[in-house]
């Protein structure tokens, strides 16, 4: 795939007639910085410089049709060479020194940085002579265009060995335009990403921690394509010894976290993206103190539903909630950066929580309450939710009222944590039976319809009763309760149960109301309603199905029949609920 970073304009002496020569033995002389003109067109291919690894791409290390200047940089910094603003499928290398160059040895090689076009970096030194190979990817003409040569000074701390000293927290400068790349920080484990663990035009700090806790350094906001990374100490890093690396955590910008001790320094190390061109920003510290909730054992409390904010932006990885095989998700089951939460749920249902518009790569997962979690007990766990439309997580449960969970919020590992919101949400447990034969329409005795699949308007609820079910419908494990509200408060009501659905489930005219349930009917019980006009199954004598009479497979409709004494809209003084049917 061509790449395309910024174009660099490096000039400033003028012009000269050189075009470049065919042989490395006897190049032409460039001087300083500037625009220089170069002409391939009846160049070949020589031996030299034909099988450098910098120069690999697309299945050829060759250079065709290559010319050669000896270049005397007039400073000391990094190099710029571009090829950016000419037309011809360029392929460009340096070497030290103005002769004919040793295999394998060249400083830098490109081919395409800008389009078709090339662009390279390297450190170079005031009065020192270098070998300029210009020419084209393999079987691509030659032809005439400008070579850009510019040089931009040394950057302040491109030298582990003498970095800069930054004291406490707040915004620090950083410019890694002129910066080369050192040794150091090159193989790091925790900096691979993308293929490759290189930290390239890389700049040093040595900071000190004016507060203990957890040290979070940021380029958020930069326009730098950074990879930034912490050691501990004051000197360069030993391999392996980082303690956090991140490449892309907002955006093409860095985020770490790492424990920090007041007084006691450490090296930051920030740099590119392998090929990503240097720059100026901002290197933002901070020192969180310890989250309380960052252990199993003392998790933040959360109740009821709504949106919770929650930030786990210093949050270590905690040793429990790391194997569940419900949480295993593209190779790996483990959390990083989790923060933990006892939520007490207000309701019985179907509990949703989510992440979802969060920003962050999270993952998510809900335990039984009453401490850290043992192995292998997670309720619900997620990664990325389908529902999300990207990295974050969503879980479902059934929970009950009163009742206490566990809830893991982190990051999928190597993700950084960060601040985002939690939501909690419960939808009502599915009902065990159905609802029919409102009196909405036509059919209410003397013009008195009531709501949307409830019963005829009475004297106390001008929608009309309404009756619901829940638990579950299963005999010789019945825990079904029929509920109604919309009663006038006090009177009493009976509960029956038919066979039939009257009118073939319209209902007929029967005082006040309709009568819905018929054949076969049984009485199972009367219930005076409450001070709020509610009333259920639950104050019975016995569960619905005993009381019934019923066997599995059995289809049973059950309706409300009650009193109405005061307000009776057509004087008959009796009204009756929607029907409710119910297969066992």
């Amino acid at each position: 795939m061509r790449r395309l970073p910024a174009l660099l304009v490096l000039l400033a002496v003028p012009a000269a007639a050189q075009t470049g020569s065919n042989d490395c033995a006897s190049p032409d002389l460039l001087l300083g910085q500037g625009a220089f003109a170069f002409d391939s067109s009846a160049a070949s291919a020589g031996a030299q410089g034909q099988s450098e690894s910098p120069c690999y791409l697309l299945g050829s290390s060759a250079v065709d049709h290559d010319v050669w200047f000896t270049w005397v940089a007039d400073t000391t910094g990094t190099a710029t060479l571009s090829t950016c603003a000419s037309l011809v499928d360029t392929k460009i290398a340096a070497y030290p020194g103005s002769a004919c160059p040793s295999a394998g040895s060249a400083l830098a090689c490109n081919d395409d940085a800008c389009g078709l076009q090339s662009l390279l970096a390297f450190p170079v030194t005031a009065n020192t002579s270098y070998a300029l190979q210009i020419g084209t990817f393999p079987g691509a003409p030659g032809g005439a265009g400008t070579l850009e040569l510019v040089i931009t000074p040394a950057a302040q701390g491109d030298d582990c060995a003498a970095p800069v000293t930054i004291v406490g927290q707040g915004g620090f400068l950083f410019d890694n335009a002129g910066a080369s790349t050192g040794l150091e920080g090159q193989g790091e484990a925790l900096c691979y990403v993308f293929g490759s663990s290189a930290v390239q035009r890389d700049v040093w700090f040595r900071w000190v921690p004016s507060a203990s806790g957890t040290a979070v350094a940021r380029t958020c906001g930069a326009t730098v394509d950074t990879k930034l990374a912490a050691y501990p100490g004051a000197l360069c890093p030993t391999n392996g010894s980082a303690l956090a690396c991140n490449d892309d955590a907002c955006g093409f910008q860095s985020s770490v976290s790492f424990p920090a001790t007041a007084g006691v320094p450490c090296m930051l190390q920030v740099g590119t993206y392998p090929g990503a061109p240097g720059g100026a920003g901002v290197l933002q510290l901070e020192v969180w103190p310890p989250l309380a909730a960052d252990e199993c054992a003392t998790p933040a409390p959360l109740a009821g539903q709504g949106a919770f904010p929650f930030d786990t932006t210093v949050a270590t990885a905690g040793a429990e909630g790391q194997s569940e095989a419900t949480c295993l998700a593209f190779g790996t089951s483990a959390f990083d950066h989790d923060v933990w939460f006892a939520w007490t749920a207000d309701a019985t249902g179907t509990a949703r929580l989510s992440t979802c518009g969060s920003g962050l790569d999270t993952k998510l997962a809900v335990y039984p309450g009453g401490g850290c979690p043992a192995a292998g007990t997670a309720l619900a766990c997620d990664d990325d939710a389908l529902a999300c439309g990207g990295v974050q997580a969503e879980v479902e449960l059934a929970v009950s009222a009163g009742a206490s969970y566990l809830v893991q919020l982190g990051s999928f590992p190597g993700a950084a944590g960060g601040a985002g919101t939690l939501t909690v949400t419960l939808a009502a447990p599915s009902e065990p039976g159905s609802a029919y034969c409102g009196c909405d329409g036509g059919a209410a005795p003397c013009s008195n319809p009531g709501g949307p699949l409830r019963g005829c308007a009475n004297g106390s609820a001008p929608l009309g009763a309404r009756v619901w079910g829940s638990g579950a419908a299963v005999v010789g494990a019945d825990t079904l309760v029929l509920s109604a509200e919309g009663l006038p408060p006090g009177q009493p009501g009976l509960w029956f149960q038919g066979q039939n659905a009257v009118g073939g489930g319209l209902g007929a005219p029967f005082g006040d109301g309709l009568r819905c349930a018929g054949g076969d009917v049984r009485r199972l019980g009367v219930v005076a309603a409450d001070a709020a006009g509610t009333s259920s199954t639950a104050a019975l004598s016995a569960p619905v199905s005993v009381l019934g009479g019923l066997a599995s497979g059995d289809l049973r409709r059950y309706q409300l029949w009650y009193r109405d004494p005061a307000g009776s809209p057509c004087g008959q003084h009796f009204n009756l609920s929607n029907g409710y049917a119910v297969q066992w």
